[in-house]
């Protein structure tokens, strides 16, 4: 893979876009719009495949869900809800050069799914191919240039962008993998040798009851971050998460935003469940004087949201008067009848960059007490 000069900036990746895969497209469409504050772009059908787009966050840094449903047993959505429940099937990237890109990977031996296509539109040209992770996941590369669609099948249409936008999120924060136990370290090595993320955090979480292993990747010029789990026992909730998914699969996808007590507000009103955090947990923060330096008013909020709260300490921090960065974070219930795939809203303050060990505990400890509901874990 190269690394150097101007070869690394070709190898440049961002998220382009996200796919899911599930059973109606239509109402998951009108799910987004109406429950998350999505607009719709584009949509369509074939004779297999049913089609929809929604957009939503900031001019520079949009985030973009495909969502498919199938229409006959040809469908490959079809074929995916065969082994999987509804989720996420396909994390597209977009590329700078996509011949050089492909040629790496070509080097480094993977299995590309179907070689470069190109199609020109108007103002610009798309280019595209598609490779399978180590996982199964799909990842969509793409190159564009100038103005192009989003998908290239002509028989997805765009629609008008005059509807209401929102916008309570800026940017798509990070995703989060789930795979199974033994398999971390080879997906890791996966995901750093073919499209060139690097290790950052590491987490060990634990219970009573359960536990994890967790290691934060994130591509250096791509500025994605993708935390990889793997469970440590049986009872853990990322093995009842691979068990129901019938293998590894992103578990959840971070939002980000600056008003995260208002954001949640807002979409508790449009009808989103989010996880429960006990009184104690604000009780132990005030206790371990936190110094969280909020107003009475914004505090009150805090706890009224259920918002889970953790700083990032360095030395330079520990030095300085200056404010820690602060993480703000707060996650869904599962949003398919099946309990996979979930959403966290996220609030990064004082340009906070990573992900706070205490919220991670907090967040694992409530899915603990989800699956105590359910029958799956012993009280």
């Amino acid at each position: 893979m190269l690394t150097t000069g101007d070869n690394k900036k070709l190898m440049q990746i961002c998220i382009d876009h996200v796919h899911w895969y599930v059973k109606d497209a239509s109402y998951w469409q009108q799910w987004f719009i109406n429950v998350m504050g999505f607009y719709a772009v584009a949509g369509g059908k074939n004779e297999h495949t049913h089609t929809e787009i929604v957009k939503t966050g900031s001019k520079k840094n949009p985030i973009i869900f495909v969502i498919s449903s199938p229409l006959s047993a040809q469908s490959p959505v079809a074929k995916f809800l065969k082994v999987h429940p509804p989720g996420v099937a396909d994390i597209a990237f977009r590329v700078r050069d996509l011949q050089i890109f492909v040629k790496n990977i070509k080097n480094i031996s993977t299995v590309i799914k179907e070689p470069i296509k190109e199609k020109k539109h108007t103002r610009g040209y798309l280019k595209w191919s598609r490779i399978i992770s180590k996982t199964g996941l799909i990842h969509s590369l793409f190159e564009r240039r100038g103005e192009t669609s989003i998908l290239p099948e002509d028989w997805i249409k765009e629609k008008s962008d005059n509807q209401e936008n929102n916008n309570h999120f800026l940017a798509l924060d990070h995703l989060v993998l789930n795979v199974p136990q033994g398999e971390l370290n080879s997906v890791i090595n996966w995901y750093n040798k073919i499209l060139g993320f690097q290790k950052k955090q590491f987490f060990k979480i634990e219970t009573p009851k359960s536990g994890l292993y967790s290691q934060v990747m994130f591509h250096p010029i791509g500025n994605i971050q993708l935390p990889i789990n793997e469970p440590i026992s049986k009872s853990s909730q990322i093995q009842e998460f691979l068990d129901i998914n019938n293998g590894s699969g992103i578990q959840h996808i971070a939002l980000r935003t600056n008003k995260i007590a208002e954001v949640t507000e807002k979409l508790r009103k449009n009808g989103l469940n989010f996880l429960k955090v006990p009184t104690t947990y604000y009780e132990k923060l005030i206790e371990n004087n936190y110094n969280l330096k909020f107003s009475d008013k914004e505090w009150q909020k805090i706890v009224k949201q259920n918002i889970l709260l953790d700083k990032e300490t360095t030395k330079k921090d520990q030095q300085s008067n200056q404010n820690n960065p602060l993480l703000l974070q707060i996650f869904t219930e599962p949003i398919f009848e099946q309990p996979t795939f979930f959403f966290e809203i996220i609030e990064r303050r004082e340009q906070a960059q990573g992900f706070g060990e205490g919220n991670f505990k907090a967040l694992f400890e409530a899915i603990e007490r989800e699956q105590i509901k359910r029958g799956k874990l012993v009280n």
